[in-house]
């Protein structure tokens, strides 16, 4: 019998999902308050270069709130060279909450889950966006 090199050993991959648990609801009050404001677009963060690290804005919307609308109040933060990152969600996807942030977040506040954006937002895909809008915008980014 021929010996196992390491390179013919297979690997075991770590899955990357995470079981939905609604149960999360109401054990982080100001992190479902601002996931709320995000995936019905009443609002997003805006995260800055230098001194001023974030803020999060009011979307004006008209009614009912279209993603199009909302993507083109994106597009001028998208231009702005200060403007490192745009924080939203969609509104199609309902379990993000409970199987993405949540499980990650857990009882962190909300400015530590804002300043430390990367390891619970990633670079929305064009592929996502092109149903939105037909330039795609590089700077809005999406729980994962």
């Amino acid at each position: 019998m021929k010996p196992q090199s390491r390179r013919s050993k297979t690997r075991k991959r770590r899955s990357r999902r995470f079981k939905v648990d609604p149960t999360c609801w109401g054990k982080n009050k100001p992190l479902e308050q601002l996931w709320r404001d995000l995936s019905s677009y009443l609002s997003a963060v805006i995260i800055y270069k230098g001194s001023r690290p974030y803020e999060i804005i009011e979307l004006h919307h008209s009614d009912p709130p279209s993603s199009e609308h909302v993507y083109s109040q994106f597009r001028s933060y998208d231009s702005n060279p200060d403007v490192v990152a745009i924080l939203t969600a969609h509104p199609d996807a309902k379990n993000e909450y409970e199987a993405l942030l949540y499980p990650k977040a857990k009882d962190k506040s909300v400015d530590y889950v804002i300043s430390n954006y990367t390891k619970f937002f990633k670079r929305a895909p064009e592929h996502m966006q092109h149903h939105l809008t037909k330039h795609p915008l590089k700077k809005v980014m999406i729980p994962h």
